[in-house]
């Protein structure tokens, strides 16, 4: 893929910040692509390169800002609203695993996992695949009327492929493209189509 100047403010749109890598990975594009990109961004003066990364200047947000606007445009709100009740679920089963995987029982409470024991953590990676099948399903039924939102399972299959190769980082690093840091940018995706906040959604208890 080829990381365009549009794909690359809706991707920091939606992280926010990023690196050369990092950025690489989301938008499935070579280092090189993704680096010419924000070089583009920053002379154009709607990014800003910092040493450990880059972010959208204020331009860069009203870019952004129109581009969504076009697609929340695009989008079917009644049923967006019903498919985003689906994910909510699918959300708390995440969390709950992201929970389960950083710490287990212990003696009386919870304790830090420190993924000695083979069997547990074993247990808690097995519920992922189907957690994923479901995820990717509503996601397909998403694209089908916001289509940005499809480029998601593409970055969920490849955390989830590197996780079941047993590189343990994309379960929740946020240094990578970990299934924790997509679903993190799906759900921000998600409220951003939705025109919420994060702090509706805290209020309504789906924190992000």
């Amino acid at each position: 893929m080829t990381a365009t100047r549009e794909d690359l403010i809706a991707c920091l749109h939606v992280k926010g910040f990023g690196k050369t890598a990092a950025l690489a990975e989301a938008l499935g594009a070579p280092a090189e692509a993704v680096e010419a990109a924000v070089a583009e961004l920053v002379a154009g003066g709607e990014a800003e390169q910092f040493r450990v990364g880059v972010r959208l200047s204020a331009s860069g947000k009203a870019a952004a800002e129109q581009r969504l606007a076009k697609e929340r445009a695009g989008a079917d709100q009644r049923r967006l609203d019903e498919q985003y009740e689906r994910f909510t679920p699918l959300n708390a089963a995440f969390k709950a695993l992201v929970s389960d995987w950083q710490m287990r029982p212990g003696d009386g409470k919870p304790v830090r996992n420190d993924h000695k024991d083979e069997a547990y953590d074993a247990a808690v990676l097995g519920r992922l695949p189907e957690l994923h099948a479901s995820t990717v399903a509503l996601i397909d039924d998403i694209a089908a009327h916001a289509p940005r939102i499809g480029g998601y399972r593409r970055r969920f299959s490849d955390a989830l492929a590197k996780v079941q190769a047993g590189d343990h980082r994309y379960i929740t690093a946020p240094d990578c493209d970990s299934y924790h840091t997509v679903w993190f940018e799906l759900h921000q995706h998600l409220i951003n189509l939705l025109g919420r906040t994060r702090q509706q959604e805290a209020a309504a208890g789906r924190a992000l």
